[in-house]
């Protein structure tokens, strides 16, 4: 799944539990030039940094469920 948000096209994932790995957001990520990606799951809101395989760096905003709605809002922070 993508989001649109003012020029940039957000990857977001959806996992059901904390832990999984992000293979599809990683394939994306290294193919655009955008260096955030957004996953939604059971854990808190967080920032962390990551890489994809191939070693490109990029920031994965977490947030729990509960914060679908507020994904506008909370973009306009990290971009």
């Amino acid at each position: 799944m993508v989001f649109q948000y003012e020029g940039w096209i957000i990857p977001i994932e959806v996992k059901a539990g904390t832990a999984g790995s992000l293979k599809s957001l990683h394939q994306f990520l290294q193919e655009f030039r955008e260096d955030l990606a957004v996953r939604f799951y059971g854990g808190k809101r967080s920032l962390e940094a990551g890489k994809t395989p191939a070693g490109k760096g990029y920031r994965l905003l977490n947030l729990p469920f509960c914060l679908a709605g507020q994904l506008q809002r909370l973009l306009g922070a990290y971009l």
